[in-house]
């Protein structure tokens, strides 16, 4: 068991060595792309339930707000991910 978990750190080790600029570039791809799917579930699940429930004045400020916060929210994972979020 050893022997396995050396020589996967070996291989990894080696990837990392050979591959460094394809492994950053595989990452900031799967945080822009993974930025930009969540934000686009989130906010059409936000949109599509505001049609089908009912809401007090109350409830509906608070729902209100939430939209307002995901709208403000897209700025900052933009420029932290480089997503387009649109």
């Amino acid at each position: 068991m050893k022997l396995r978990v050396a020589l996967a750190e070996l291989k990894y080790q080696i990837a990392d060595k050979l591959f460094t600029k394809e492994l950053d570039e595989a990452y900031a791809m799967g945080m822009r792309i993974g930025a930009e799917y969540v934000t686009r579930i989130i906010s059409f699940r936000v949109n599509l339930n505001s049609e089908k429930i009912k809401l007090t004045k109350t409830e509906k400020q608070g729902y209100l707000k939430a939209l307002d916060i995901i709208q403000d929210c897209k700025p900052q994972i933009e420029e932290k991910t480089g997503a387009t979020l649109g």
